[in-house]
């Protein structure tokens, strides 16, 4: 697979944590006012866990990598 890019993050990919915590993409949001695209994750293992970051810090492989697990 070739790098990802921001117009390749759709909801329901997975995402590994450099802690080894497995979030899934919710959906992706568009603050008003903002250039950047941000995702609402929820935690694999307790979807009581959820955050949201900038797609420009999933893309970062020093925080996040796609899983086809």
């Amino acid at each position: 697979m070739g790098k990802l890019t921001a117009s390749d993050i759709a909801p329901g990919q997975r995402f590994e944590q450099r802690q080894g915590f497995i979030w899934r993409v919710t959906r992706l949001i568009q603050f008003p006012g903002e250039d950047v695209v941000h995702v609402q994750l929820v935690n694999e293992r307790d979807a009581s866990s959820t955050k949201t970051v900038s797609v420009n810090a999933l893309l970062d492989r020093n925080m996040f990598k796609l899983t086809e697990k």
